[in-house]
């Protein structure tokens, strides 16, 4: 399994990867140093903004120029340009230690985005939906470390994990309810964590495992179907993209870990990418109203 690395400079916590087909262009985030990144496939080019305050999740949008982000404490839009933000809507208002964390746009065009406690102490955190208006419905709270929200149209269902539990439960869709009582659709080995998913064209899920050093493919009954060993103990999350739609993208992080640790792991907090022979969708982009 060869892998290339994306990234030109090594991260904290790089997550969020984004994949826009119109401009065959990554998107991701270094949420502790507060930056947003994005590469350029055919040029090999970079750039990089500074936000004010963490940010956890980047989306093109249908406005040129403009990105949806997801900061600690809101969600905004922002210009690539004249680097302005413009807030469509706050998140945990009354529990200022929470931050947003994954986030993804659903099929009919909503965002929906994992809050969690920055300390990762207690089970604080929600999911929320959220509109273009800036209406937002909470669909969930009591949530430990949200990650993981990936959609199967065809099962009506999705997926949604929290780290802190090691499960990932399939939810209905779109007629959404709280399943966490029943049997979880997997649960990661003892000493990791389900993180940050993407769904490939058999609709199986691919889901990156914290302190697990892989990303495990699900097929819809839950079952493993494969496992891609990786040289970094923390990725965070993937999502498709590349030319033909058959590349992996991977973030990983390498906060918290030692020097000592850092030398095995030359490449964590790198982006890194592999190949697969397997397609995934295109993701969705968010329509501003």
């Amino acid at each position: 399994m060869d892998v290339q690395t994306i990234s030109s400079e090594r991260h904290r916590l790089a997550e969020g990867p984004f994949w826009c087909d119109q401009s065959d262009t990554l998107y991701w985030v270094d949420i502790p140093t507060q930056v947003i990144w994005s590469w350029h496939y055919g040029t090999n080019s970079y750039q990089k903004w500074q936000m004010p305050e963490k940010v956890s999740a980047v989306f093109v949008t249908n406005i040129a120029k403009t990105l949806l982000v997801v900061l600690a404490t809101r969600v905004a839009s922002f210009n690539t340009v004249t680097e302005t933000l413009v807030d469509i809507c706050s998140l945990d208002d009354d529990l200022p230690n929470n931050r947003g964390n994954d986030a993804k746009v659903a099929p009919d065009g909503s965002l929906w985005v994992g809050t969690m406690d920055d300390d990762e102490e207690q089970s604080s955190g929600r999911l929320w939906r959220i509109t273009a208006k800036g209406e937002k419905k909470m669909m969930l709270d009591n949530v430990g470390v949200s990650n993981t929200l990936a959609w199967d149209t065809v099962l009506n269902c999705m997926y949604f994990a929290d780290s802190m539990t090691s499960k990932i439960h399939r939810y209905p869709y779109p007629e959404f309810s709280d399943v966490r009582d029943q049997k979880p659709f997997a649960v990661t080995l003892s000493g990791s964590g389900p993180d940050g998913s993407a769904i490939d064209d058999e609709r199986a899920l691919w889901n990156a495992q914290w302190d697990g050093s892989r990303i495990v493919r699900y097929l819809s009954d839950g079952s493993i179907d494969k496992t891609l060993e990786l040289p970094v103990s923390r990725p965070t999350s993937c999502c498709f993209g590349g030319p033909n739609r058959r590349t992996l993208f991977i973030t990983t992080a390498s906060i918290g870990l030692d020097d000592q640790v850092l030398k095995k792991q030359p490449l964590a907090g790198y982006v890194i990418a592999i190949e697969l022979d397997v397609t995934g969708p295109s993701s969705n982009p968010f329509i501003l109203s």
